[in-house]
């Protein structure tokens, strides 16, 4: 979808997690729509700490994850993003919406839980112990709920995408933004749902110029390393953290994520000892990347 064009028509009503409507079947979503959702969402709802919730257990279980091991393995470093995330507020209806898609979609689920601690990493290192830290990694623990509200087919399927499969996807981000504003209003965690996956222009929705959103550099690369060490439909291996590090640098060099996001990772993984200016990039490619990777397109449809 284009941002500022005529949107999307949905073809079967959105509804949030709790059962309210989001948004009816038949009606065009778009950014008006987002932001008069978010004008209407409720003022004054007590937010619920991550730790009152029944989703602390399995976000401290996933600190255990070989994967994480050298992102959050220390005790300093699992401290501080322990800190950060254990202070995510949010009121109850979001709390459900991750709650569906635990019950829903295992993988994806897991996907929101790395994502949250690997941007906490990120966070606590860029900005210490900042009283905006928390609002961030809420937003990075629930900004792929969009997921929740594609098709079951698509989000399990193993094979690459056609061209209109790829577009339908290409739906989520405006879909869990549409959600989490109905809750939250115009909030962070709205913005990092809509845009994590606009990859400087490279990606979607289409945006115009570099979006001006503090942190959503980092957020985009936690979200894409997390992506890349998780095992999906269509990549039943995943890849091993230096090899999504080799993968992240090279889409960085490309221009998709932001250069510094991605030496900041490099530097969180190597236990962010001495000043990050200082950090020697790896000069060739070690990591492992699986060799049966079915993401985004086949090459035919890439090439039509």
């Amino acid at each position: 979808m284009e941002l500022g064009h005529s949107g999307t028509v949905l073809t079967k009503d959105l509804l949030s997690a709790d059962g309210r409507r989001v948004a009816s079947r038949g009606q065009i979503v778009d950014l008006p729509l987002l932001k008069e959702i978010a004008g209407k969402a409720p003022r004054g709802v007590r937010e619920r700490p991550l730790f009152e919730t029944t989703h602390a257990e399995t976000v401290l279980a996933a600190f255990e994850s070989p994967a994480l091991l050298h992102l959050a393995g220390s005790e300093p470093s699992r401290a501080l993003a322990a800190d950060a995330l254990s202070e995510v507020r949010f009121p109850q209806p979001v709390w459900d919406e991750l709650e569906a898609l635990r019950q829903q979609d295992g993988p994806r689920y897991q996907h929101a839980l790395f994502t949250g601690i690997a941007a906490a990493r990120l966070f606590r290192a860029a900005l210490g112990t900042g009283p905006g830290v928390p609002r961030m990694v809420g937003g990075a623990l629930v900004h792929d709920l969009g997921m929740l509200h594609v098709g079951t087919r698509l989000r399990f399927k193993r094979d690459h995408l056609t061209h209109a499969e790829a577009l339908a996807l290409e739906d989520h981000p405006l879909l869990g933004a549409l959600v989490l504003a109905s809750a939250l209003g115009d909030a962070p965690a709205v913005h990092f749902a809509l845009l994590h996956h606009t990859r400087a222009g490279f990606g979607y929705p289409r945006m115009p110029g570099k979006p001006p959103l503090r942190g959503l550099d980092l957020i985009a690369v936690a979200s894409a390393f997390a992506a890349l060490v998780c095992p999906r439909p269509f990549r039943l291996v995943p890849f091993n953290a230096r090899g999504a590090v080799d993968q992240l640098a090279e889409d960085a060099e490309a221009g998709h994520y932001d250069p510094r996001a991605v030496r900041l990772l490099i530097h969180c993984l190597r236990g962010a000892r001495g000043p990050i200016n200082e950090l020697q990039l790896p000069r060739a490619p070690t990591g492992f990347r699986p060799p049966a990777n079915h993401h985004g397109l086949s090459p035919e449809s890439r090439a039509a």
